[in-house]
This record gives structure tokens, sequence and C-alpha cells, in this order.
């Protein structure tokens, strides 16, 4: 299973949808649209129809993290599965996310 990843753009706000599975397999494919972040003012993950996300899909989450400090953008988490809001819960992903001034949308 691979990931399919749906970008759209609403004014300055980019929302990567993601369908399928986030591993060390697919992050690769999350790196290309981390770039030319200068122009936006949040970037939101919509994890609706991932199905599985491993620690190397954490790390591409944690990339847009820090990127948001560098380029001055909000990162906001939306649409998250019980098991990835087990999996968020468990790496401290929540607490990072709100120490950089993110937002979490159950």
């Amino acid at each position: 299973m691979g990931l399919a990843i749906k970008k759209e753009l609403q004014g300055s706000t980019v929302i990567l949808s993601l369908h399928g599975v986030l591993d060390i397999s697919t992050t690769n494919q999350i790196d290309s649209y981390l770039e030319n972040l200068e122009k936006i003012d949040v970037f939101v993950f919509d994890f609706s129809e991932l199905e599985f996300i491993d620690s190397t899909g954490i790390g591409s989450i944690l990339n847009a993290i820090y990127l948001s400090q560098d380029y001055d953008f909000k990162i906001r988490l939306q649409g998250i599965s019980e098991m990835t809001h087990q999996v968020f819960e468990m790496v401290g992903l929540y607490q990072i996310v709100n120490a950089f001034h993110g937002e979490v949308v159950q």
C-alpha cells in the first residue's frame, strides 16, 4: 500500500490530505510538499484517510513543524483517527505541536 496526497490551496493555507500509509517507503513524497513555504500562513495535515503511520512518518510531520518556525506559519493537524491519536499521544507529538503554536483539531 502506498500514499496518495491531495494538495489544496485555500488562500494562504495549504492542506495536505493523506490517503494510505505514511512510513519509510512513502515519507519522501511529503518532502516535496515542504518546499516553497515562504508565502503561507497555515499548513494543514489532514489525516482523515490515513491508514498507518510509523516513526519516519512522524519525522516528516516534525520536519514540517520545524520549518514552520523558519518560514513563520502555523501547523494544524486534523482528521485524526483513534489509532493515529494513540501514536501521536505516545510520542508526544501534541505537546510539540502546541509548543510551536500549532493546532490540533480532533
